[in-house]
């Protein structure tokens, strides 16, 4: 049970890095406002301050913070400062079968979708795909308390809504893992990708091109493959553009027609996402998605 690997972080700070871009410090000491007020303590690293073009510091700078909240023994969780870009330059400099790691449990989302992948591929450790700090203050007051009780170790699964569309019902039971959209074929080729037979596979994004989601989904379709995946999660898609000549698909007719090597079930308009809703959810640990009717529910 996901849950049971928060029994060696119990009563640990939250450890705070910047891998992506810089922060908004307003929006990002918000979100640490928050943290405190709901009874966690934070460890937030210089690094988290730094500025190199639009990054948070170099990759250097942001190593060496990894590295010291991972030796950190008062720290249990290692949360992001914020997304943006540039957390993929970490991954072929990180030593994850020296560094204790197993010590720590992750969270982030967007751009951190390239940290949780490779610390599930690479050395089995699962994380959490959600908010990052500077974050937080934007989610709904229902997500931030399933987050709260997520990294307290009280959930054991969500319901998706009333909002999601069913493209297939059906169960599929496998492992979670999921992400950005855009980080995904980054990391095909690589040993960051995991291998997906019988995963269930949940993926969002924002501000992209119709035509350049498509042109994704159909690399990916060969890539991983789709049709070794026992589900798929589509979440929330905010912003996304159609510039140029009318790409004449809408996001559900893309994904429609991309989905039909998977057996599974498959959910659209799931509360995840870089929109309204963003119900975190565990990254690289055994889920049950149970698809029936207009309901859908994911246990883990």
């Amino acid at each position: 049970m996901f849950s049971s690997v928060f029994h060696k972080i119990k009563n640990k700070k939250i450890g705070v890095f910047a891998p992506s871009s810089y922060i908004d410090v307003e929006r990002f000491e918000a979100g640490l406002t928050l943290l405190h007020a709901h009874g966690f303590q934070t460890k937030v690293h210089d690094q988290c301050y730094l500025k190199d073009g639009q990054s948070a510091g170099s990759t250097a700078d942001k190593l060496d913070a990894f590295y010291e909240l991972i030796e950190d023994d008062e720290v249990g969780i290692i949360m992001a400062a914020a997304g943006g870009n540039r957390a993929l330059h970490l991954l072929e400099d990180i030593d994850f079968v020296e560094a204790r790691i197993k010590d720590k449990v992750f969270c982030g989302y967007s751009d951190f979708t390239a940290l949780a992948l490779g610390l599930h591929s690479v050395v089995n450790i699962p994380s959490i795909y959600g908010p990052m700090v500077q974050n937080l203050p934007n989610a709904t007051e229902q997500d931030q308390q399933h987050f709260y009780n997520m990294i307290s170790g009280r959930v054991t699964g969500f319901d998706m809504g009333e909002d999601i569309k069913v493209l297939k019902e059906g169960t599929a039971y496998g492992m979670l893992i999921g992400g950005t959209l855009s980080i995904l074929p980054c990391l095909t080729g690589t040993p960051y990708m995991p291998k997906i037979k019988d995963h269930i596979l949940f993926i969002e994004d924002c501000n992209e091109e119709l035509s350049r989601l498509d042109r994704t989904l159909a690399h990916l379709k060969k890539a991983l493959p789709f049709e070794k995946l026992g589900g798929l999660i589509v979440g929330d898609f905010t912003g996304l553009t159609d510039t140029g000549r009318p790409y004449g698909f809408t996001l559900e007719e893309i994904i429609a027609e991309h989905i039909d090597v998977i057996d599974g079930p498959v959910i659209c308009n799931a509360p995840i996402g870089h929109g309204e809703r963003l119900m975190a959810t565990p990254i690289g640990t055994l889920g049950q998605l149970s698809v029936s009717g207009n309901q859908a529910k994911l246990s883990f």
